[in-house]
C-alpha cells in the first residue's frame, strides 16, 4: 500500500486522476445529501444511498369492486334484443310530424326567406338533426313534407342541438347560408 501511495505521489498524472476521482465522489455525496434533504422537506419518500427515510407501508388494499355502469342517457335503448337486426325501441316515444307542424314549418320558411332575402343561398334546404333514431325518423317525415311543398333539393347534416320544450322544429341558416330546418331532440323523456 505504501508503494502504491509513493507511485501516486511521484507521478503527476496518477495524482490528478486520484484527486479527480475523490472530488467526483465528494460531489456525488453532497448532491445525494441535498436531494435527500429536499425530498424530506417535501414529505416525499426520501432515499439516501441505501437508507430509506419516511418509508411508510402502503395501507392494506381493500377489495374494490369494479364500477357498475350507470346509464342515464335519453336515447339509450334498454330493451331486449330478440335477434332482429336493429333495435326494438322501447324507451322513447316517436314524435310524429302533423299537418299543423307542416303549416308552422311553411310559415317559418316564408318568414325567414323574407327577413333574410339578401343573405341566404337558395340552392337547397338543409335539414339538421342530432342523428338519434327518433330524430332521424322525424327528419324523414319532414323531408317528405318539404318535397310536397316543392323543395326537391334537400341536404341533411348532423347537428348538435339542445331540446326546446314544446318545439319539434325551428328554421335558421345553415353554415353554407342556406335555409336550415333544425329538428330538436325530444323533450318527452322522463
Amino acid at each position: 500500500m505504501d508503494k502504491l501511495l509513493e507511485k501516486i505521489l511521484e507521478s503527476n498524472l496518477l495524482l490528478m486522476i486520484t484527486l479527480g476521482l475523490l472530488a467526483l465522489v465528494a460531489v456525488m455525496l453532497v448532491l445525494l445529501f441535498i436531494q435527500y434533504q429536499i425530498d424530506r422537506a417535501k414529505g416525499k419518500h426520501a432515499k439516501f444511498l441505501w437508507f430509506e427515510v419516511n418509508a411508510t407501508q402502503p395501507p392494506p388494499s381493500e377489495s374494490i369492486s369494479p364500477p357498475q355502469p350507470n346509464i342515464t342517457g335519453k336515447n339509450v335503448n334498454t330493451g331486449t334484443n330478440n335477434g332482429q337486426i336493429g333495435d326494438q325501441y322501447t324507451g322513447l316515444k316517436q314524435r310524429e310530424f302533423t299537418q299543423s307542424d307542416a303549416e308552422y314549418l311553411k310559415q317559418e320558411i316564408e318568414k325567414f326567406s323574407v327577413r333574410y332575402a339578401d343573405k341566404i343561398n337558395r340552392s337547397h334546404i338543409t335539414i339538421g338533426f342530432p342523428g338519434c333514431k327518433e330524430t332521424t325518423n322525424l327528419a324523414k317525415q319532414v323531408a317528405g313534407v318539404l318535397k310536397q311543398l316543392g323543395y326537391n333539393n334537400l341536404q341533411t347534416m348532423t347537428l348538435q342541438t339542445w331540446g326546446v320544450i314544446g318545439k319539434k322544429i325551428g328554421v335558421s341558416n345553415a353554415p353554407d347560408n342556406t335555409i336550415m330546418v333544425e329538428i330538436y331532440p325530444p323533450d318527452n323523456v322522463e
